[in-house]
């Protein structure tokens, strides 16, 4: 079984302090490491180092070493935290934010420091080596694809800060997030079961959504073989996304009238405030959003020899996600009738329009579309990683995400809108998304380079390719997603080729100093746009984008000064961020919306510096993180949402942006000599436009979606050796959602709030029966009910109760 070095090592003191027993009795729950050894300087517990919980030998040594880092235990995952799906690891970690409106939410973006969720792309994700943020997707709707890992196979996350590691490339900007995930060291079974209950009330609903989460696993190691095979379902009921609404409520007539348009008197819309402090009228929403997902896995390894481990790992997944049952507000003055959209002419002008309380606005065919998407997945790949001679170790992962069908369906209007029937079938369009990514990856490191103990190498070479297309078809019936006239088709791969080195020499006691290079190649392959529906003449109608190629090379440097139980470190890195298939080729026209890529967007370049200072407390630390970043022709989604539907997304490069901030951690297990766990921890951030020429009055503006405050905290007492409360709190400040900085209204739709969010957990284990280990679990998130918005509204009182079986 692979467990973090710093669990193995807390585990042992935890053995220790069992038999010699000291007035505080160390945890096993600690997510840090107790106060170092000189000798064991050159392998902290940060990310990439691997343990054999029967040798205790790190797999690989920690080539990441001057990147700032936490870990996150399964143990503290299962006692703390409210956990229905596996970014819910994260949530109480500095700097780190990740959009899910609900539970089981397919669009769960995560930012991390100066980065925010339109910047997916600046975040790496990967489990077991293997990646599963979006390699090709940019954008708030490009989330990692966390339903690909139960949240019952973590054994540790590991989370770093920054692009300090010549071993990842610019994607890196945010950070890195690694999920470590186990495998039995002898029979096991697992059965686990959550139910899920959101208390809605908002938008003229009052009701409890409802969902349920249930985990079957069963693994087993027959000498040096081990196999681990797990199916995880969650369905889950959110609240709806979208409120239905004009743009601007006016109390003239609208601009886009027929002729002798009537007027019809409606109750019932509701007037609220616009983001920028205007008006708009709401008349109905976008339906209860649902999320269904099956997940099957299969998990083999073999121990070629005692610290060399092969392991193979093939994941299929079935997403499904639909609202079908959109609310309407608005009802006929003179009969009471539920009114949707309005008729309109062949000339696509407005016939009628409504009126309430002195404004008068217009409701579009759209408004009240249907959606349902089906996506079918598979996830493979082959690892070798540990010891290949006596100083040499290597860590080599291929793997290929395939998500072989993705489709998803979309009406122009609602089935009880007469406006929106055609022969009395609903209509709408059906867009087929091909993506897929390969990856291959090797790293070869030594801590003995020449057989000198103070010289430590790492290189290797990565391949990453990613393919994204899109192709838009009419459908004459909706509900049974019939094909007609293909639209638009849209999409290219890219390709990247990196080398990478990365050399640390420990010249003093204490002191270390360390040099990489990055070489990346990029190249873009088959860029296309083929607009159907534009006339034969038409120039934009067929666009074949030539194919190019870029390569840049990134430097990175550290020196670290370490005495007893201190350690201070400076990080700089070069870094290049080249752009996704998504961001250069996906241009297309749908019922939701539309999209303009840009394909001669060049890599964003940036400056990246971080100084630490870090304590290492008894079960526990005390650590600050300085950084200061300055980015180049920083790629940012652009699309000006309007409540009446989306506007055109685009992506621009912004000029220059800095950034600005400190991050502050305070971690303590058994605090104060009692049996209880502390986590506190706030980043300060300061990000803003420098220059842009293309737009010179976007200077000295905030960066959107991106607070200047956060705080976490967090605190756990063991009432019992059975019995743990959990109380925590997430402190969010108000920040701008649009770049122009003009949106000042809080809690409303289109904006990004300030938030106090307090969650509870507690965990009551039962006696052991039979080799059977039970655990219950309750908890509440968001207790204060808090309605908020990050764009779409987030969850409001959300309560859980879950029973778990092991063997």
């Amino acid at each position: 079984m692979k467990i973090p070095e710093q669990l193995a090592k807390t585990v042992l003191a935890f053995t220790i302090a069992s038999v010699v027993g000291p007035s505080v009795k160390a945890d096993p729950r600690t997510t840090t490491a107790p106060a170092k050894d000189k000798a064991q300087d050159s392998v902290q517990t940060l990310s990439e180092v691997v343990v054999d919980s029967e040798t205790g030998k790190p797999k690989f040594p920690n080539t990441a070493k001057a990147t700032p880092s936490l870990t996150v235990n399964r143990a503290d995952i299962e006692t703390k935290v409210n956990e229905v799906t596996i970014e819910d690891a994260l949530r109480y970690l500095p700097g780190v934010n990740v959009r899910r409106r609900y539970p089981g939410d397919a669009n769960a973006p995560i930012a991390m420091r100066g980065s925010n969720i339109t910047q997916s792309a600046h975040t790496m994700v990967f489990a077991d080596g293997m990646p599963i943020y979006n390699m090709v997707n940019a954008g708030h709707t490009a989330a990692p694809r966390w339903s690909m890992v139960a949240p019952n196979e973590i054994e540790s996350v590991d989370v770093l800060f920054g692009p300090f590691s010549s071993q990842y490339d610019g994607h890196s900007f945010g950070g890195v997030v690694n999920f470590n995930t186990r495998m039995p060291d002898k029979f096991e079974a697992e059965m686990s079961a959550t139910g899920i209950f959101q208390d809605m009330h908002r938008g003229g609903r009052d009701q409890v959504l409802q969902g349920f989460r249930t985990f079957v696993s069963g693994g087993d190691r027959i000498d040096k073989f081990r196999v681990y095979l797990s199916y995880n379902h969650m369905e889950n009921q959110g609240q709806p996304m979208d409120p239905i609404g004009t743009s601007t409520a006016s109390r003239g007539l609208p601009s886009n009238l027929a002729a002798g348009a009537t007027a019809i008197p409606v109750t019932g819309a509701q007037l609220i405030p616009s983001p920028t402090g205007g008006r708009n009228f709401i008349f109905g929403d976008s339906g209860i959003d649902r999320a269904e997902t099956d997940l099957f896995k299969l998990k083999t390894s073999y121990d070629l020899t005692d610290d060399l481990q092969a392991r193979f790992t093939i994941a299929y997944e079935e997403r499904n996600r639909y609202n079908n049952d959109p609310l309407a507000l608005s009802k006929s003055s003179a009969t009471g009738q539920t009114l949707f959209s309005n008729s309109t002419n062949n000339n696509g002008r407005f016939t009628n329009y409504y009126t309430q309380d002195g404004y008068n606005f217009t409701v579009p065919l759209n408004g009240f579309r249907l959606q349902e998407q089906n996506r079918q997945a598979l996830n493979y790949g082959l690892s070798l990683k540990g010891k290949i001679s006596e100083r040499w170790h290597i860590d080599t992962t291929a793997s290929f995400y395939d998500a072989f069908k993705d489709t998803s369906l979309q009406s122009r209007g609602a089935q009880l809108d007469p406006n929106a029937l055609v022969a009395g079938q609903l209509p709408g369009q059906i867009t087929d998304v091909s993506t897929w990514w390969a990856t291959y990856d090797l790293k070869l490191a030594t801590d003995q380079l020449f057989g000198r103990d103070d010289l430590s190498f790492m290189g290797g070479y990565q391949l990453v390719h990613g393919n994204n297309n899109n192709r838009v078809y009419d459908s004459s019936v909706y509900a049974s997603g019939m094909r007609g006239n293909e639209i638009s088709d849209s999409g290219g791969q890219t390709q990247t080729n990196s080398l990478f080195s990365q050399l640390e020499w420990r010249f003093l006691p204490d002191w270390s100093v360390m040099a990489g290079l990055r070489y990346d190649h990029f190249q873009t392959i088959g860029g296309h746009f083929y607009n159907y529906n534009r006339s034969a003449t038409d120039v934009r109608r067929i666009q074949n984008y030539e194919d190019r190629s870029q390569a840049r090379i990134s430097p990175k440097a550290a020196i670290e000064y370490s005495p007893d139980n201190w350690t201070l470190r400076y990080s700089f890195s070069k870094a290049y961020r080249f752009p996704v298939a998504e961001e250069l080729f996906a241009s297309k026209n749908t019922v939701a919306g539309t999209t303009f890529s840009d394909p001669n967007l060049g890599p964003e370049n940036g400056y990246f510096h971080n100084f630490m200072v870090q304590y290492d407390l008894h079960q526990g630390l005390v650590r600050a993180n300085f950084f200061y970043d300055q980015i180049n022709d920083e790629i940012f989604s652009y699309n000006p949402l309007l409540a009446g539907g989306n506007g055109p997304n685009t992506y621009l490069a912004i000029g220059q942006t800095e950034s600005i901030g400190v991050d502050l951690t305070y971690q303590k297990y058994g605090l104060f000599g009692l049996p209880l766990d502390f986590a506190a921890n706030t980043i300060f951030l300061n990000k803003q436009i420098v220059k842009n020429p293309q737009a010179p009055g976007l200077a000295g503006n905030e960066w959107p979606r991106t607070p200047r405050l956060q705080a976490n905290v967090q605190a756990t007492y063991h009432i019992l050796p059975e019995w743990d409360v959990t109380p925590s709190v997430r402190y969010r400040s108000d920040m701008f959602h649009q770049i122009t900085n003009v949106d000042t209204e809080a809690n409303v739709f289109n904006g990004s709030d300030e938030y106090t969010l307090v969650d509870f957990k507690t965990n009551y284990r039962l006696p052991t029966y039979h080799n059977l280990k039970s655990t219950m679990s309750a908890g509440i998130d968001n207790i204060l009910d808090q309605d908020v918005y990050e764009n779409n509204p987030l969850a409001q009182r959300t309560y859980y109760v879950s029973l778990s079986v092991k063997y």
